[in-house]
């Protein structure tokens, strides 16, 4: 993220392409394998890694929007057009499935 943030600032990259990069790049690396570890957020003890995701996903909405840290998240990850951790990996256990229920049986 911060050598991101610093090519950034030397190139010149718009925000509208810098989140395209850190989605691109930085979250998809960082919730690899959601299939594996990912429950849901009903499940008491699997919150702790949303919980560093979603951190990830706040200081990677400041990075987009160039806000200052006293902003409020919430209108923070709304203007930065990111979606929330929990919400994302949940997203992708589903679409995972789905893949799945398209597999041809072999019966």
């Amino acid at each position: 993220m911060g050598r991101l943030r610093r090519l950034t600032g030397q190139m010149g990259i718009s925000l509208v392409n810098y989140r395209k990069i850190v989605t691109a790049c930085i979250q998809s690396v960082a919730m690899f394998g959601p299939e594996l570890w990912w429950e849901g957020d009903w499940v008491v003890g699997n919150m702790g890694r949303a919980d560093e995701l979603q951190l990830q996903i706040n200081q990677q909405a400041r990075a987009v929007t160039g806000c200052f840290r006293t902003t409020d998240l919430g209108a923070v990850v709304m203007e930065s057009g990111l979606r929330i951790a929990a919400a994302q990996l949940d997203n992708r256990v589903r679409r995972f499935g789905q893949g799945l229920l398209r597999l041809p049986s072999d019966s």
